[in-house]
């Protein structure tokens, strides 16, 4: 058990993963420097140095190059840095690396990491990185077949989701969140979380079932809290991966509650919520108490410096719509 900053245990994850499989390599901006934009593979390059390239500033290059070398037999992961940069990239990833296994009647397959950081800097009241650096993308990518998303917060999880997405033979999104880079927590040695069935009930409860993704499980913990002090009892779960999704968590917890809120930094319009919504009142809609209700941050650009905390979804927000819900 190793107590770690979300960055150490990406980069020891990566170094595990590469020791067990000589074709995992490594390449993005900076890599070699600082072991990427976001320092989230330090010690990489070191030991790593055959494995591991600087690329130029050209995210829609470079991220077609890696399906070319997953094609050829390597496993390679793609540091895009922020995640508003899958932008550039997009084409390789949707146009391409998904495209593979289907189209080779499933003779090839494109085992790529396409790895970035998550929303805003501010979530927690601190100062954004503003409007082209703070995005959450996980919607934009959602109606993509063949890609799959993964969307850890706290540093276990990252560690055991990011072997897992290594060792997967198809592409994937992988999204840390940006403001959980300073956060702390223990990793097991064997920590190892398969994509499937990835879910995790933080909090059993039962009243209402409350579905947080990223940034908003820390949140949502502390909106627990207080709810717990008024006699409200709140089941939390975190998907950690978006695609595919745990389902099968989610409706065994809407079952026994009947009441659902879900809760995301990304703007409510178009959200990643919206799906999940879809996929409760499709399959339990009977054993509904009340509306599936959705929370997500303003639907603006966001803003500069300390305005981007204003515009994203915070404790007492959380608390106002849970009870809402119990009316």
């Amino acid at each position: 058990m190793k107590n770690m900053y979300l960055n150490r245990a990406i980069a020891e994850a990566t170094a595990l993963e590469m020791e067990r499989d000589k074709n995992v390599i490594l390449f993005g901006e900076d890599i070699l420097n600082r072991g990427g934009g976001m320092s989230t593979f330090l010690g990489i390059p070191e030991k790593y140095p055959d494995r591991s390239f600087d690329m130029p500033i050209c995210e829609s290059g470079y991220s077609h190059f890696a399906v070319g070398a997953a094609l050829a037999g390597l496993k390679p992961i793609v540091d895009l840095m922020f995640s508003d940069f899958t932008a550039l990239a997009a084409d390789a990833m949707i146009n391409n690396a998904t495209k593979w296994r289907f189209n080779s009647l499933g003779k090839l397959s494109v085992p790529t990491v396409y790895f970035a950081g998550n929303g805003g800097r501010a979530t927690f009241g601190g100062v954004g990185s503003g409007c082209n650096h703070s995005q959450c993308v996980e919607s934009w990518f959602a109606n993509v077949p063949g890609l799959k998303i993964v969307a850890p917060y706290y540093a276990d999880d990252a560690y055991g989701l990011m072997r897992a997405s290594i060792r997967d033979n198809d592409p994937i999104l992988f999204l840390y969140h940006e403001g959980s880079l300073g956060r702390r927590a223990d990793v097991p040695d064997d920590c190892y979380i398969p994509l499937n069935n990835a879910a995790r009930v933080r909090r059993e409860g039962s009243d209402v079932t409350l579905i947080a993704i990223q940034s908003m499980v820390y949140l949502a913990e502390q909106a627990c809290d207080e709810l717990e002090k008024e006699g409200i009892s709140v089941e939390l779960i975190d998907p950690r991966v978006l695609i595919p999704l745990d389902t099968e968590k989610i409706f065994e917890s809407v079952k026994k509650t009947g009441r659902v809120a879900i809760v995301h930094e990304a703007p409510t319009r178009g959200g990643y919520g919206g799906e999940i919504a879809a996929e409760i009142a499709e399959n339990c809609f009977d054993d509904l108490k009340a509306p599936v209700k959705r929370l997500g941050a303003l639907n603006s650009p966001i803003g500069s410096g300390f305005t981007e905390s204003l515009m994203m979804p915070n404790k007492d927000d959380i608390v106002k719509m849970i009870k809402g819900l119990i009316k």
